[in-house]
């Protein structure tokens, strides 16, 4: 069951910025990997620094994947299983391309105010 988008404008910039951190979160995930290979593989401390970092973007992910949710009706368990399967790398992209191909039609198909 699908619910009305009541803010389409408000969905339309949510779904932007969603696709924008799902792609950031998707690389940063990339970067912690390296920095795990180096500090635990080659215990090199060169991107230690990049954990907090990762850390950050993976929050602003996480409002963004709220953000767009409350705008377009989705359940909170939709909402957290968006959250966790982008913990795994490869899938924050997957999650990106199929939540666009999702919304998008939905935002078309809605009379802009």
């Amino acid at each position: 069951m699908t619910t009305e988008i009541r803010d389409v404008q408000g969905a339309r910039r949510a779904l932007g910025w969603f696709k924008v951190m799902a792609i950031l979160a998707g690389l940063a995930m990339f970067v912690l990997i390296a920095e795990m290979v180096l500090k635990y593989g080659f215990d090199n401390a060169a991107l230690s620094w990049w954990s907090p970092v990762h850390g950050l973007i993976f929050m602003v992910f996480v409002f963004t994947v709220a953000n767009l949710g409350f705008k377009v009706g989705w359940s909170f368990g939709r909402m957290a299983a968006i959250v966790v399967g982008a913990c795994v790398p490869l899938v924050a992209f997957w999650i990106e391309r199929r939540v666009a191909t999702e919304v998008e039609p939905r935002l078309a198909g809605s009379l802009s105010p």
